[in-house]
């Protein structure tokens, strides 16, 4: 075993799982100097070995860090230990021929404007269609308050923003207000001196850039920016005060086969001029922030929004009405208030997420389901984002338990 490249899976639920597992490529090729067109990793038990779909991702071309090895693992791995101690499997790494994508894939499509730049992307599996919109005022009029939602979402070929109308097979006169998924205000950090609480800033007017975009058998994935905003606050390292210009960085991926979408962000910062800059500090800081979803979801008359506490990270909320429409965020920071109806509109929905370096959110779309949709989004948060599968690059230390490499994320 201590000749070959390994990758030591972990699996930390009592029960048999697949699942996908994200690690950070910059360790993998540093480790064993592969280079993606021949990358192949196979399950360990497999004496065929028969490649597993993986991809790599490049979610920042200005930061390497954050390139991502996406790994899918089809086949049940046994369970582990909590503390993610027993190895539950292993991964074969070698150096050979890739498998070819195949159609019906995850895959992207972005539209452009006459003027060059992006208008918005669609993301396609074999369960979503969505339509992510990055300029505020899609339909080229005055209603200029969509940047950064999608705002379109269809499940099976149906609309799930305005469920009644799409199940009748209608399209027009669908709400033209419908959207999710959007982040609508940020809070950061105030200043140090004089004290104040936060920095609010507002994005659902302003346009988005796309930063870049994967595709493969594993998912489609895009990297969004916001428009630079100024800020001046407490720096997140030494604590003073700092001018910095702040991007908001969201990474939204669609899975294969998945009703869901997976979302990660970040606020990156940099030194609005050279005395802002502060001795050794890295010029570029990632800023902890607050985030403020809004969505508005045609649903009818819905249940009590299902939340569990003492662990406020998941919320469901569904129709009492056929077609059973029904919505569920999962993330890894705590929600601090939800509000339903918002300014008294029933299709409205906010949510406040406590602040946090980074956020790691799920959203996910449900149909046909008037019960059992919200344990269907608790279950998700844990194997996703709670306890998802993990690896990390395998070191025989003499045939005892492996060296941990801090190489996941």
């Amino acid at each position: 075993m201590s000749s070959l490249n390994l990758l030591a899976v972990f699996n930390s639920a009592n029960y048999w799982r697949t699942g996908c597992i994200n690690i950070p490529w910059q360790a993998v090729v540093q480790q064993w100097q592969i280079p993606p067109e021949e990358l192949v990793i196979s399950d360990l038990r497999d004496l065929a070995h028969t490649p597993i779909n993986q991809q790599i991702d490049r979610i920042d071309p200005e930061d390497p860090t954050r390139d991502t090895l996406v790994l899918e693992l089809s086949n049940p791995i046994p369970p582990g230990s909590p503390e993610e101690i027993l190895v539950s499997t292993f991964l074969r790494v070698d150096r050979g021929k890739p498998q070819q994508m195949s159609v019906g894939e995850p895959n992207i499509e972005v539209v452009y404007g006459s003027d060059g730049r992006e208008r918005g992307v669609r993301l396609v599996n074999n369960r979503l269609i969505v339509w992510f919109n990055l300029i505020p005022a899609p339909e080229d009029n005055g209603r200029n308050w969509f940047s950064g939602s999608a705002t379109s979402v269809q499940l099976d070929h149906q609309e799930i923003l305005d469920p009644f109308l799409a199940a009748k097979g209608e399209w027009l006169g669908q709400d033209p207000e419908k959207r999710c998924m959007q982040v609508s205000e940020l809070q950061l950090p105030g200043s140090s001196h004089p004290k104040s609480p936060y920095y609010q800033v507002s994005l659902f007017n302003h346009a988005y850039r796309l930063v870049s975009q994967s595709q493969g058998p594993v998912r489609a994935s895009i990297t969004i920016a916001s428009e630079p905003f100024d800020y001046m606050g407490a720096d997140p390292v030494t604590g003073k005060n700092r001018h910095l210009i702040c991007e908001l960085y969201r990474v939204i991926s669609l899975y294969a086969g998945a009703d869901y979408l997976m979302e990660e962000l970040f606020v990156k910062g940099k030194p609005k001029a050279e005395e802002d800059r502060i001795g050794n500090t890295p010029e570029i800081v990632n800023i902890p922030f607050g985030l403020h979803y809004f969505a508005h979801m045609n649903m009818g008359q819905t249940q009590d929004i299902e939340q569990v506490f003492p662990v406020p990270d998941w919320f469901a909320v569904g129709s009492t009405t056929p077609p059973y429409a029904a919505y569920g965020l999962a993330t890894n920071l705590h929600i601090e208030a939800i509000a339903h109806p918002y300014e008294d509109n029933p299709s409205c929905f906010s949510w406040q997420l406590l602040p946090g370096q980074s956020a790691k959110c799920l959203h996910m779309f449900m149909r046909g389901q008037p019960e059992g949709f919200d344990a269907k989004v608790g279950h998700t948060w844990y194997e996703l984002i709670y306890g998802p599968l993990k690896a990390e690059i395998y070191q025989d230390a003499a045939m005892k338990s492996p060296v941990r490499k801090s190489v996941r994320v």
